[in-house]
């Protein structure tokens, strides 16, 4: 806090010196022979925490002053001095204008030091106050914002995996704060024969990532009907989001479509990491690029076909799981997460994922995560 000052405001010179004296010792102290003067003291300084007026002054009371003080230093600690023959107008007045005492003529200059000590203790207990209401203020709206995005997100995620016969889908999502920028989605009906799904990464966290994330999302399911190849459905994705949004953030994403019947698969992805194939006990990494989107125009996108035969498991993730880092800096990295997908590979899918994410938090030595984790599992059964 800085350094508390004190105004003194008298309209005779003698008086003006005594206040003075009493507390130049201990506090910067301004002083005006007027009210007026006075006035545009308190206009120009906030660091004033006490004001000391005489009642009979010649252009405004003391009692005036104060007055109009209260707007412009609603926490200062006001002070009146007067004689025995105003004390019933004083009276009257001190709830008006929030005076803390009232000080009659001639005042002892050790008692005054001390009423005003007491005073500037009061002063810095309601700016303390003050702060509180105004930091609880502000908690409370970002908790409503909070809870807002939340919403937003629990309506744009899906409440439950798509359930293919012959295929096990499971999703583990994890944010690093109230709400995240990482997103998943599916396009699935139980007509159809093809499956796709969405994996992403907003570049930043908390409420801005999530809501661009919501945008997103609703852009992903109108292009997954519109007949276009993962890398197809990722270039589009790109030019609308330069041509709107202007690259304010950027979006990794992974897009994969299915042919369920015959396992045929077909992944793109722009710049998320690279998916994991469980076959016959081994773990591949597949090499799939590419730039997130948002960033450039010429930005390219392929795709890479595979397919999935009966006990083939497909595991997208995030980059927070392999950022995952342990009290001493150490990543979590790649090596361990394939480890723990071959350890974990038998289980049901759902129980799967979650196996995958205790292991995290175990490496970590806790259960927060300073990164969004996303892992979905897609397993073909039959």
């Amino acid at each position: 806090m800085d350094e508390l000052k004190i105004l003194v405001v008298d309209d005779e010179i003698a008086n003006l010196q005594k206040l003075r004296r009493t507390f130049i010792e201990r506090y910067p102290v301004l002083a005006a022979g007027s009210g007026m003067a006075a006035l545009e003291m308190i206009r120009k300084d906030p660091g004033i925490a006490v004001i000391i007026a005489d009642q009979r002054m010649p252009d405004m009371t003391g009692v005036d002053l104060l007055r109009q003080s209260i707007q412009l230093l609603p926490h200062a600690i006001r002070i009146i001095l007067t004689g025995y023959t105003d004390v019933d107008v004083l009276m009257a007045a001190i709830n008006s204008c929030k005076v803390f005492r009232y000080v009659v003529k001639p005042w002892d200059p050790p008692d005054l030091l001390m009423t005003v000590e007491r005073g500037i203790e009061s002063y810095r207990l309601a700016l303390e106050n003050a702060q509180f209401r105004k930091e609880l203020i502000r908690r409370e709206r970002l908790a409503r914002e909070l809870e807002i995005a939340r919403e937003i997100q629990r309506y744009i995620l899906p409440a439950r995996c798509p359930e293919p016969i012959g295929y096990e889908i499971a999703v583990d999502y994890h944010p690093a704060r109230e709400v995240g920028g990482d997103l998943y989605d599916f396009d699935w009906n139980p007509e159809s024969d093809v499956l796709q799904l969405v994996i992403g990464d907003v570049s930043g966290k908390s409420i801005p990532a999530a809501l661009y994330g919501a945008v997103f999302s609703g852009q992903m399911r109108t292009l997954f009907h519109q007949q276009l190849s993962p890398a197809g459905i990722l270039s589009r994705a790109n030019a609308i989001l330069l041509a709107r949004y202007q690259a304010s953030n950027f979006i990794a994403a992974a897009c994969l479509r299915i042919e369920l019947s015959r396992g045929a698969c077909r992944l793109a992805s722009s710049g998320m990491p690279f998916p994991y194939l469980m076959r016959a006990g081994e773990v591949t990494r597949l090499p799939v690029p590419g730039v997130p989107l948002g960033l450039l125009e010429e930005a390219s996108y392929d795709d890479y076909s595979f397919s999935m035969g009966k006990g083939d498991l497909l595991v997208l993730a995030s980059d927070g799981v392999t950022d995952a880092a342990d009290p001493d800096g150490g990543m979590y990295d790649e090596l361990r997460f394939m480890e723990s997908i071959r350890r974990h590979s038998a289980e049901e899918a759902l129980q799967f994922t979650k196996s995958l994410y205790q292991e995290i938090c175990e490496f970590t030595h806790s259960g927060d995560v300073r990164d969004d984790i996303t892992i979905v599992a897609l397993r073909r059964c039959a």
